[in-house]
């Protein structure tokens, strides 16, 4: 029996996202700015490359799924491109969410079950050009259109809805650290684009819940584990949890009362919003260092993934611990994953954020399932094809997949319900 056994109902699964895998996504944000990008100088990109061809999922998705099946996935997270759905205003396109809908048949005759996201970072480029997400009004009245018509179109075949993948990254990515498109650096900004998303999350819920109202729906949430890099120095502590609220407490805060609190709101009310939440999607990939408001990536010494991210697995349970105690909702934690060519380090990685995982079940926490980023190696946004994730390794000259040694080691886990500790 495994030293590492979880519950008889725990589901086992991998995610993926539209515009990082199906290829000629080319009515968006992110492909004009890459674009925009390319015609710079190598040394002033912010974005490496462009995605183009992707994994080719849009067409080779059977395949992805026959691989997912031999590994034993029991839950695959997909996402929805919108500029598929809506290439241009006033312009439905039928055969791409009959094409959805072909995948997550495709899903279902494998006997895996269906999560859906709607919303993975990219908007179409009509929308950009009509303000985008500092618009808020104008653009969550594209945004629900969106909704009316892609939720009734495929919500049959969904078994777990997330509507929005990390409500806080594009506000603090794009609008304060200059790391995503538009690359601004403005915390009023920040502000606003993070108040769309929680409007975002709120319709989200209630159009969901109107079409199926007994569907499970949650969020994909990139709860960001902050720590001080000097504890015993006061700003260091201040920084690091004024990070902490401003990133991560006041979006649960806030569907937990509907009041938006600060620094992200005064005490204001989005009223669809309370308890707009039936499970927590918990996305954890690493910590960060705060000295004062200024973050740092790393200290002398620390283990880092191809990202240049610290390997901190006590940091998934210290936030599954929080949100066991605050929101009392079911938890799926809907990403966890590495960077790496490296396939020890990478069952290292899986390893060792999962026995606190178990720890954390086993404490009480009411986590659900598991989910690993991501299926298939994938465009890693600003990084281009470098920063590789898969499970299942992508030849990005050949579109040839395998399953790579990290992918057998987690299907192992799969059967077994769990795993043996790693002699490491």
């Amino acid at each position: 029996m495994p030293a590492f056994t979880f519950p008889d109902d725990f589901l086992w699964g991998a995610a993926a996202s539209a515009y990082q895998t199906e290829g000629s996504n080319i009515h968006n944000d992110w492909h004009d700015a890459e674009r925009k990008e390319q015609q710079k100088p190598p040394g002033k990109r912010r974005l490496a490359e462009c995605c183009s061809d992707a994994c080719d999922h849009w067409n080779r998705y059977e395949e992805d799924y026959d691989l997912a099946l031999e590994m034993g996935i029991q839950m695959h997270r997909l996402s929805i491109e919108w500029s598929r759905i809506f290439p241009a205003e006033n312009e439905v396109d039928r055969d791409a969410i009959a094409q959805y809908r072909a995948m997550m048949e495709a899903l279902h005759s494998r006997g895996i079950k269906v999560m859906l996201c709607l919303h993975h970072f990219t908007i179409p480029r009509w929308v950009l050009a009509q303000g985008g997400f500092e618009n808020r009004r104008l653009f969550m009245t594209h945004f629900e259109r969106y909704l009316e018509t892609i939720v009734p179109a495929v919500g049959d075949l969904v078994d777990y809805w997330l509507p929005i993948n990390e409500p806080n990254v594009v506000p603090l990515a794009g609008f304060f650290g200059k790391l995503f498109p538009p690359f601004k650096a403005n915390f009023l900004a920040f502000v606003k684009v993070y108040r769309t998303f929680f409007t975002m999350h709120a319709r989200s819920y209630r159009v969901i819940k109107a079409h199926f109202p007994e569907a499970p729906v949650g969020v994909a949430f990139a709860f960001m584990h902050f720590q001080p890099y000097n504890p015993g120095n006061i700003m260091h502590r201040w920084g690091a949890a004024f990070a902490n609220r401003a990133a991560n407490l006041c979006f649960f805060e806030a569907v937990k009362t509907g009041r938006i609190g600060f620094p992200l709101g005064l005490g204001d009310t989005i009223p669809e919003l309370r308890g707009a939440m039936d499970f927590v999607g918990l996305n954890y990939y690493t910590t960060l260092y705060m000295k004062g408001l200024r973050p740092v990536e790393k200290k002398p010494g620390d283990l880092v993934t191809d990202m240049g991210w610290i390997l901190y697995p006590h940091g998934i349970y210290e936030i599954l611990q929080y949100l066991g105690r605050s929101i009392d909702l079911p938890i799926i934690v809907t990403e966890n994953g590495v960077a790496t060519t490296d396939e020890n380090f990478r069952i290292q990685y899986l390893e060792a954020h999962l026995r606190q995982v178990h720890r954390a079940i086993e404490e009480g926490v009411p986590v659900k399932g598991y989910m690993c980023w991501s299926l298939t190696d994938n465009f890693e946004w600003q990084h281009g094809y470098k920063m590789r994730f898969g499970l299942i390794h992508v030849d990005f000259a050949t579109q040839q997949r395998t399953i790579k040694a990290g992918g057998r080691w987690y299907g192992g886990v799969i059967r077994e319900n769990g795993f043996l500790m790693l002699d490491v």
